[in-house]
């Protein structure tokens, strides 16, 4: 069983995170750094809990690869995460309740149990001949 956050690390640069259902939030838990171009966070509030109305500021924002969260809504997946060499880091397996969050180099996926998966990624989506570079056959 996975722990409740593995961090997928190479060169100080974290590629992936995975997160189990079990993860433990004490109200609120941001699996993300701050410095990540994109953020992630569990929550848990009691009933009658309230979110005032707001908005989100507008900010610039440079971003220089596309991160991609899935959340496996039902069944199991195992998932393989690559640096940008191609080079393998680790092997996961999801079951239904966990999630993992893609922030750097390669990855793949194999539907272990029919899989209903929630995927979110930044856009705007550049059409399917752009948006992916895909591993060449050795």
């Amino acid at each position: 069983m996975m722990s409740a956050i593995t961090s997928v690390i190479k060169d100080g640069q974290t590629y992936a995170l995975f997160c189990s259902k079990q993860l433990s939030t004490d109200g609120a838990c941001f699996v993300t750094e701050e410095k990540d171009a994109f953020q992630v966070g569990v929550l848990e509030r009691p009933k009658g809990y309230r979110v005032e109305p707001h908005q989100h500021t507008e900010r610039p924002a440079h971003i220089s690869t596309v991160s991609e969260f899935l959340y496996i809504e039902k069944g199991s997946i195992r998932v393989t995460v690559f640096d940008e060499q191609w080079e393998e880091l680790e092997r996961h397996e999801l079951s239904a309740g966990d999630f993992l969050l893609f922030l750097r180099g390669g990855h793949a996926l194999e539907v272990l149990e029919d899989a209903r998966i929630v995927e979110v990624k930044q856009g705007p989506y550049p059409g399917p001949e752009s948006a992916k570079i895909f591993q060449k056959e050795a």
